[in-house]
């Protein structure tokens, strides 16, 4: 069974504006043929050199001569000085003339060339600052960081570029534009989202239509942060609990606390365990539900102490809870920090300019429903404007500087999908998974640290959750066996054993497995309908996983509850943890039927459980110990629903997930495997992996791996021409193509997400004038080796058209044959 919608993303700027972007296409032929004819040289320049040999030994009057022509030849010396030198020489002999204007033809070529590099840089710089006052793209920008819309609109009326700033803001805006127009990216601005509903083979194109509907998301992470700043400000108005994760040990009472990751926007990602000498400073005197004020708890410090600086560093680490807080699925987190300010700004005066600055930017939000162009782009202007206010008036710096993130616009009209051709991308899916990687390709636990577990926690034995915590800190710190027979057989190794002895080959397809029934476990798809092929990107588990990120850009929840509905009792009877994990958009929509909060919660909704009701216990013959409900002795079905990237989640909430979901389809991209097995390898030279396809699937691009000591480097004053000629060289001669996309990769990194932005994809043009020094700096930045994948689907791709023009997109669609999902 499929779920009846699929997610796309389609790029908001047309990939047929790629040619004039990049200025390539003349370029590329005439470097193309440039490299042809230099090619036919060589044969030639070997043979003049064998013929001037025999000459020199045939005339000792000239024989001086002819070897001083023999060597400047062999040595490529300029073709002018050698003529200058040695025309009576060349013209005497036939094969030394046909040397001659074989070389004065490539001189042509090359002078030629250089001309038309001058000619398509300063073209497609024209293009570029075009493109860069779009409308769409100066939108994305003004979301992604509100000083690159500013960059983007000086660069859109630059007239000089001499200068390294002019050069490297040209970088970036160059950068963000061919992302907008070919690089389909994750929860970016550059690409507008909707829902494909599935139908039996529709017609017509993917893009019905082009009509955008503005969606825009709070930066709730940072209005968390402002909050939290505001009310160490007016701590007065406020009231504290201690929070309920506690426990009491045999060395003493604990706190379990979930702070920031200052690194990363992410709110309260990481875990901590602090020992308490004692509770009474929090507790004695509380009304029932465990509040005090704040003048009662300052009375209690003691002498000396800093009051602000002990409730921040208690309130920054989750060890307290404030009243009143922000309520996360409690609606408009603007709308409530303003009643919240203008209540406080009542009695106090320093929180009137905080309560007017909120004011201010409620307004601005307001204004954005029906702008267009210079309108809408002024009113983005004013809501970043003043979310810098917020932060300077609580002195709050925050990473991310704009107060509204992410997606920007919807794709309303989306025509549908052909279902019966998505069912036929999900069986092979499944055979893939189940025959290559196995079902549960890997839980994320050796089997060392869960022998180790399972010697800790005995059938019988039950253990909250933070004591769980602590079994499994220990145990994970276990060694894993190096040579574990049961680890040695994972299918996922043996596949990519498997690519790697075929890596020479032209094209690697895997043996077709025979079809069997799904596996009972959902899984997401992500990729690209190219042809009658679909190009994977990655799989992952299902359950929604995939469209948690865009149903808030829906104008109605039709779409979310068939979705809902295609799991039934699956999703109703299950649990997804819920706080602001992750990347922080709009509100994730309930999937599940229920959720697992962090702390005790007055908004929690029917059914909902805080993580202190939570204990776990390992039944017998069971292969991973369960998570309960400790009042009931329940089984509790874990569902991630939302993005999971290891690094914004608590190592806690981790572990509970990979538990919950070790016997479904874990995350999975070709990419991180070929890592692992390139790295092992340790390649001293260019290494190319061929295309690798299951049935219609192309499961990965047709790689090159360059260990960075094997890149060309761009000497220090090196003219852009002459960089370019090497370059060109380097990339035919070792058979890469002209547009692909680029990875750097840490060897500390083998088989990590790592979510940097030095490690996304980059699209490179090895022929496009204006990239030259990009991709220098590129290859001259830390990494240990460099992925080059083929550029698949390229301009062919035309499932998704508009006005005539089309659109790089991706399709995300889901397969949910799991009748029997419960516990």
């Amino acid at each position: 069974m499929m779920v009846p919608y699929a997610v796309v993303r389609a790029n908001n700027l047309p990939l047929d504006a790629l040619d004039a972007l990049t200025g390539s296409a003349p370029i590329e032929a005439a470097a193309a043929a440039l490299a042809q004819a230099e090619a036919a040289l060589i044969p030639l320049r070997q043979a003049a050199c064998e013929r001037l040999h025999a000459l020199a030994a045939a005339d000792g009057a000239r024989y001086r001569r002819y070897i001083d022509l023999r060597r400047a030849i062999h040595q490529g010396k300029t073709l002018a000085d050698i003529a200058q030198r040695h025309a009576d020489l060349l013209e005497g002999d036939a094969l030394l003339r046909q040397w001659h204007t074989q070389a004065a033809a490539i001189e042509r070529q090359q002078a030629s060339l250089a001309t038309l590099f001058r000619q398509q840089l300063e073209a497609s710089r024209a293009s570029a600052q075009a493109l860069a006052g779009a409308p769409l793209f100066l939108q994305a920008m003004a979301l992604t960081r509100a000083q690159l819309h500013d960059t983007a609109l000086a660069y859109a009326r630059a007239t000089a570029f001499g200068d390294k700033k002019a050069l490297n803001d040209e970088e970036t805006i160059y950068r963000y534009l061919t992302r907008a127009a070919v690089k389909v990216s994750p929860f970016s601005t550059f690409t507008s989202v909707g829902f494909a509903p599935l139908a039996d083979a529709p017609d017509g194109t993917l893009l019905a239509g082009r009509a955008t509907a503005g969606r825009y998301s709070l930066d709730r992470a940072g209005f968390f942060k402002l909050y939290d700043r505001f009310v160490l400000r007016h701590r007065d108005h406020c009231r504290f609990r201690l929070t309920d994760h506690r426990a009491l040990r045999a060395d003493g009472q604990h706190a379990y606390l979930f702070a920031d990751q200052p690194a990363y926007y992410a709110y309260r990602t990481t875990f901590a365990t602090a020992r308490l000498k004692s509770t009474a400073l929090f507790t004695e005197g509380a009304d029932a539900q465990g509040w005090l004020p704040w003048p009662v708890l300052a009375q209690r410090l003691p002498a000396g102490a800093d009051p602000g600086a002990l409730l921040e560093k208690w309130l920054v680490s989750g060890l307290l809870q404030v009243s009143p807080a922000l309520d996360d699925e409690g609606g408009d987190l603007l709308e409530q920090f303003r009643a919240i300010a203008r209540r406080v700004a009542g009695d106090d005066r320093a929180a009137r300019p905080v309560a007017q600055a909120l004011d201010e930017m409620a307004a601005a939000c307001a204004s954005l429903g029906g702008l267009a162009g210079a309108a809408l782009l002024a009113a983005l202007d004013r809501v970043h404007a003043d979310m810098a206010r917020l932060a300077g008036l609580l002195d709050c710096p925050l990473v991310k500087t704009a107060g509204l993130v992410y997606h920007d616009s919807s794709l309303p009209d989306l025509a549908p999908l052909d279902g019966a051709e998505l069912a036929r991308y999900a069986q092979q899916v499944g055979e893939f998974v189940t025959h290559y990687l196995g079902v549960n390709f890997h839980s994320g636990f050796d089997d060392a640290q869960l022998a180790a577990l399972r010697a800790a926690l005995p059938p019988g034995t039950t253990v909250d959750v933070f004591a769980f915590h602590e079994l499994m800190q220990r145990c994970l710190a276990t060694p894993p066996a190096s040579s574990e027979p049961a680890r040695a057989a994972l299918p996922i190794l043996a596949l990519y054993r498997q690519i790697w002895a075929r890596r020479d080959e032209s094209e690697i397809v895997l043996a077709p497995v025979r079809s069997t029934p799904a596996a009972g476990r959902p899984f997401a798809v992500y990729g690209h309908l190219c042809g009658g092929s679909f190009v994977l990107n990655n799989i992952d588990s299902g359950y929604l996983r995939c469209f948690s990120r865009f149903f808030t850009f829906a104008a109605d929840d039709a779409v979310l509850q068939a979705c809902r509905a295609s799991y039934g009792r699956a999703l109703a009877d299950a649990c997804d943890f819920y706080d602001t994990f992750g990347f922080n958009t709009a509100a994730r929509p309930r999937l599940c039927g229920r959720r697992i909060r962090l702390d005790v919660a007055a908004a929690a909704g029917p059914g909902d459980l805080a993580l202190t009701d939570l204990a776990l216990s390992w039944p017998e013959g069971a292969p991973y110990p369960q998570v309960l409900d400790r009042h009931t002795g329940k089984a509790l079905a874990l569902r991630q629903s939302g993005l999971f990237t290891r690094e914004l989640y608590p190592k806690l909430l981790e572990q509970l997930l990979q538990l919950g979901m070790a016997d479904a389809p874990r995350y999975f991209a070709f990419r991180f495997g070929v890592h692992q097995v390139v790295s092992d390898a340790a390649p001293t030279d260019v290494t190319r992996i061929a295309r690798v396809r299951y049935r219609d699937i192309v499961l990965s691009r047709e790689q090159w791996w360059v260990p960075k000591a094997c890149l060309p480097v761009r000497a220090a004053g090196e003219e852009a021409f002459a960089w370019f000629r090497r370059l060109d060289a380097w990339r035919r001669g070792h058979g890469i193509p002209q547009r692909v996309f680029v990875r750097r990769h840490d060897a500390a990194l083998v088989l990590e997400r790592d979510v940097s932005n030095a490690k996304k994809p980059l699209f490179v043009d090895f022929s496009a004038p204006l990239m030259a020094r990009a991709i220098g700096r590129i290859f001259n930045t830390a990494f240990a080796l460099l992925s080059i994948e083929e550029m698949l689907p390229d301009a062919a791709d035309d499932r998704a058209r508009h006005d005539g023009q089309r659109y790089a997109h991706e399709v995300l669609f889901e397969s949910t044959d799991q009748p029997g999902d419960m516990p």
